[in-house]
């Protein structure tokens, strides 16, 4: 890199920060400040260096792929880095910057549907509502709800446990937004079984599920590496981080 940054240096400035956001925002503001090369090399770097699941990269890491998967970064800019990326064959730059699948969210989700088989159909206002509730039957039941306002509150109750959000994870059901909420939620995204379960879900879309790849240890990644039912691509990428570096 040419800037005045090495990038050891700015993965412990972002894992100085105290909160996941900030640490994306900041790393934004980096990307966007340096040229295309620099901003390509550090990327890559970041990503290559996290895979190892030391401090500081693998704060870093997840600080790239939050700022990957999100809206910071215009398409002008992606457009640069990945056209330097390419060029350079900076695979775990490409596959943070990846971007596939349309969202798959549908006006089915927010129809009148009851909390139990035979009952009166909620509205999802009224779902809303429930999902604020410290009932644990009534969360049970709302785990199963497809829209991403019931799962987006039901992931900021504290009383919904990781064994409801391994449902909403795993659930062939879940959308490609819900799922994203679940990667995204603050207390369980970064959980090891959650992102696993994410992974393995075929509605995850494969650019969101690239960019997790390197976020798991070298033992999840040897799983993935030879699993048949995941999609080629993601069991490529698992096989690239395993390979020795030079």
């Amino acid at each position: 890199m040419s800037g005045i940054d090495d990038p050891r240096a700015i993965a412990r400035r972002l894992a100085a920060l105290p909160e996941r956001r900030m640490r994306a925002a900041k790393l934004g503001e980096i990307i966007t400040a340096l040229p295309a090369p620099d901003a390509a090399w550090l990327l890559d770097t970041l990503a290559t260096a996290g895979r190892a699941g030391g401090p500081p990269f693998d704060v870093s890491l997840l600080a790239a792929v939050d700022l990957t998967c999100g809206d910071t970064l215009d398409y002008d800019t992606r457009r640069e880095i990945y056209v330097v990326a390419e060029k350079h064959q900076l695979d775990a730059c490409k596959e943070l910057l990846f971007t596939g699948e349309a969202d798959d969210a549908s006006s089915v989700a927010s129809a009148p549907r009851p909390l139990v088989p035979g009952t009166r159909p909620l509205t999802l206002g009224e779902r809303k509502s429930l999902a604020r509730s410290n009932d644990r039957t009534v969360l049970e039941r709302l785990v199963v709800d497809p829209h991403a306002d019931v799962v987006s509150l039901l992931l900021g109750n504290p009383h919904v446990t990781e064994a409801d959000i391994l449902r909403i994870a795993t659930s062939r059901r879940s959308s490609a937004t819900v799922l994203r909420l679940v990667l995204d939620a603050r207390r369980f995204g970064t959980r090891p079984r959650v992102r696993r379960a994410l992974l393995r879900n075929p509605n995850l879309p494969l650019a969101t599920a690239l960019r997790l790849v390197g976020l798991l240890n070298r033992a999840e990644q040897r799983e993935l590496a030879h699993d048949p039912a995941l999609p080629d691509a993601l069991q490529a990428a698992a096989r690239r981080r395993l390979a020795p570096t030079s």
